[in-house]
C-alpha cells in the first residue's frame, strides 16, 4: 500500500514566493551596508537610519526563510537514532513530535499576535532617529512562525500515516519523501 506523503502546489508557491523576497531583501541589506560603508569613508558619516534599516530587513531575511526550509528538509534533522527504532517506536516519536509542534506552535503564534497587536496600539517605533515602526517586522515574524508550524506538523502528520501504512522506510528517506513528494511502496523509496 502506498501512502501519497506531499505539499499542494500552492503551499510550495507560497514558500518559493517568501524565499524569494528574503533573498532580494538580503540583496537590499548588502547594497545598504556597502552604501553606509562608502558613505563612512567618503562623508565620515554613516546613512541615517542604517541600523535601524539593517535590523528590521534581518528580522525580514531570517524567517521568510522558515517555510521553503521545512518543504525542503533543508533544516538540520539527526536521525541516527531514530533509524535503528522499530516502526511502532517510531510512530510513537512521530505522534509526540505532532504533539509537541502543534503546542509550541499555538503558544508561540498567540504568543505573536499579541505582540503585533501591542506594536500597533502603542504605536511601537524604533528607538533611533528614524522611529520606524515595528509592527511590520513582527507581522513578519508572525506569519513566518504560522506557516512553518503548519507545514511543520502536516509534514510529522504525513510521515506518521506513512510508518502506519506498514512500510519501514529509514527515518531519514521520510523526511526525504516528505519533503519531495514522492510515495512508499513496498519496495522502499522511488528514485529523488
Amino acid at each position: 500500500m502506498s501512502n501519497p506523503v506531499t505539499f499542494p502546489k500552492p503551499v510550495r508557491v507560497l514558500a518559493s514566493v517568501l524565499t524569494i523576497v528574503a533573498g532580494l531583501v538580503l540583496f537590499g541589506l548588502a547594497a545598504l551596508t556597502v552604501a553606509d560603508v562608502v558613505s563612512r569613508n567618503l562623508r565620515n558619516q554613516s546613512i541615517l537610519g542604517a541600523v535601524e534599516i539593517s535590523t528590521l530587513l534581518l528580522i525580514v531575511v531570517a524567517f521568510f526563510g522558515l517555510a521553503a526550509a521545512e518543504i525542503d528538509g533543508r533544516h538540520v534533522s539527526v536521525s541516527l537514532v531514530e533509524e535503528r527504532l522499530g516502526r511502532r517506536a517510531r510512530m510513537a516519536l512521530s505522534a509526540a513530535r505532532v504533539l509537541l509542534l502543534a503546542v509550541l506552535g499555538v503558544v508561540l503564534v498567540f504568543g505573536m499576535f499579541g505582540v503585533v497587536d501591542s506594536a500597533l496600539d502603542r504605536g511601537e517605533t524604533t528607538n533611533d532617529i528614524l522611529r520606524l515602526p515595528t509592527w511590520p517586522a513582527k507581522l513578519a515574524v508572525l506569519l513566518s512562525f504560522g506557516l512553518f508550524f503548519v507545514l511543520a506538523v502536516w509534514k510529522q502528520i504525513l510521515v506518521f500515516l506513512t510508518l502506519r501504512s506498514g512500510e519501514n522506510v529509514p527515518a531519514h528517506d521520510l523526511d526525504v519523501l516528505a519533503t519531495q513528494g514522492e510515495t512508499v511502496s513496498s519496495e522502499g523509496p522511488r528514485d529523488y
